[in-house]
């Protein structure tokens, strides 16, 4: 049961180091990305790998900083939640957001990603709020 944490972890970390090509060899080709965050860029629902990596960039691009931590794990069957946080900063305002991602499974590989945060927050820091 903890080979997709493991996985997961190992996703984390290649992404902390910018390898946004290997966090995604294991998503789908039909993968779902779902951010609940209306009106954040990188939000809504893109269908398919390559909407959901524009999606991915859409989303860090517009931080000056951008650090994605995973803190805890937990897994049922062909789904697992990682609870973590986001630390990251626009324009030398920095912050700690909370974060949750919800990685569904088909097999060994992941089917659907859907992420819930602070958006309230996020959309201030942005100048959209």
């Amino acid at each position: 049961m903890t080979g997709k944490i493991d996985a997961l972890k190992e996703l984390y970390q290649r992404f902390s180091q910018g390898d946004l090509d290997v966090a995604v060899e294991v998503w789908t080709d039909d993968v779902v990305w779902e951010y609940h965050a209306s009106g954040i860029p990188g939000s809504g629902r893109y269908e398919g790998r390559q909407a959901a990596i524009d999606a991915v960039q859409q989303t860090v691009g517009k931080w000056d900083e951008f650090e994605l931590s995973a803190d805890e794990f937990f897994e049922q069957g062909d789904t697992v939640v990682a609870l973590g946080h986001i630390d990251a900063a626009k324009e030398d305002q920095p912050v700690r957001l909370p974060v949750v991602h919800i990685w569904r499974y088909r097999g060994e590989q992941i089917c659907r990603l859907e992420i819930i945060t602070d958006t309230l927050t996020i959309a201030k820091l942005l100048g959209l709020a």
